[in-house]
């Protein structure tokens, strides 16, 4: 259970591949940004380990967009649910 991501945390996950989606981009292109291990950066994304907010702070600067619009999405995630 301790490894077990709350709702809100999975939604902003979903919400950054989707995000990567949109531009053609894969988590490996996170890499860099994120200064993580490519291992560490898959984590997040398969929902094992959430990202903190200095990492999606990175990751809102690396995609170009403000981090309302990342969080938008993840809360259309909550809707569609």
């Amino acid at each position: 259970m301790a490894n077990e991501l709350h709702d809100l945390s999975i939604r902003i996950t979903d919400a950054v591949k989707a995000e990567l989606a949109r531009r053609d981009l894969s988590g490996h292109d996170l890499v860099a940004p994120l200064g993580l291990g490519r291992n560490a950066v898959y984590a997040r994304l398969r929902h094992e380990r959430p990202f903190d907010t200095a990492e999606l702070e990175k990751i809102v600067r690396f995609l170009g967009i403000d981090m309302t619009i990342l969080l938008a999405s993840a809360d259309l995630g909550a809707v569609a649910a």
